[in-house]
């Protein structure tokens, strides 16, 4: 047993702090390049407040952190260019979308704000009413 080398947790992972905060963790030695191929506008440094990033042919090794920096001028670096929206889409317009019979554009300009703001406007002459029968009253 002399020879054994005990790896805790934290030796077997690697991870990636994404500028959103979340971490990514990688169970093997993996290349900069790979895990950029699923982003853009960032770069990975050994530090946050690094500016300068690793190359793409840098492995990246078990048991360290590694950071997610925005490039300079990308989108990513400037938080007006970036926003985070939630689009509720029924199963045929994401049938659609994934046929690409529409564009998300078309999906996005149908659920906007100004569509909210009309559909919420109710015109009261097509406000539905149910048809009641009169009650009469017996004389007791």
């Amino acid at each position: 047993m002399g020879n054994c080398l005990v790896l805790s947790k934290e030796d077997k992972v690697l991870r990636v702090l994404k500028t959103d905060g979340k971490v990514l963790e990688f169970r093997a030695p993996t290349l900069v390049k790979d895990i950029l191929s699923n982003f853009s506008g960032v770069g990975i440094s050994l530090s946050k407040q690094a500016s300068e990033q690793l190359s793409p042919d840098y492995k990246l090794k078990l048991g360290k952190v590694y950071y997610m920096i925005p490039l300079p001028g990308s989108a990513e670096n400037d938080s007006a260019a970036t926003r985070r929206i939630k689009i509720v889409v029924t199963k045929q317009r994401l049938q659609e979308l994934l046929t690409k019979q529409i564009s998300v554009e078309e999906v996005l300009s149908a659920s906007g704000p100004e569509k909210k703001a009309s559909s919420s406007c109710v015109d009261s002459s097509k406000i539905w009413k149910p048809k009641l029968k009169s009650i009469t009253e017996g004389i007791e």
